[in-house]
């Protein structure tokens, strides 16, 4: 039951981690965001592993569903691959998110 619910919840997923692999790198340059002050090198470090991990899942779930739609699986052991893949996808999000909560704070305007 919760791997039909957290598939169900991979279009919205995969929507905001696209605005956020886009817009978050704007944000930093054009700063209207800023790395926390305080533990700098530590949310950087944080930042950039959790950024590199959801640019690269994302990558791998647009590929699985790619193969998948290319040549449907065929055992019930290629689906729960798939579904493997896309469950997880919520979690590394979530992550993701986490840790920008904690490293990256919006700037205030003037």
């Amino acid at each position: 039951m919760l791997t039909v619910v957290l598939l169900l919840m991979l279009p919205a997923v995969l929507g905001m981690s696209a605005v956020r692999l886009v817009q978050l790198p704007r944000d930093l340059r054009s700063r209207r965001a800023n790395i926390h002050p305080r533990r700098r090198l530590l949310c950087v470090l944080a930042f950039g592993v959790v950024y590199i991990a959801l640019a690269a899942y994302t990558i791998l779930v647009l590929l699985v569903a790619a193969r998948m739609v290319w040549t449907p699986p065929e055992t019930i052991h290629d689906l729960w691959a798939v579904a493997t893949v896309g469950a997880g996808y919520p979690f590394v999000y979530l992550a993701f998110e986490w840790v920008l909560y904690y490293s990256v704070k919006p700037v205030a305007r003037a």
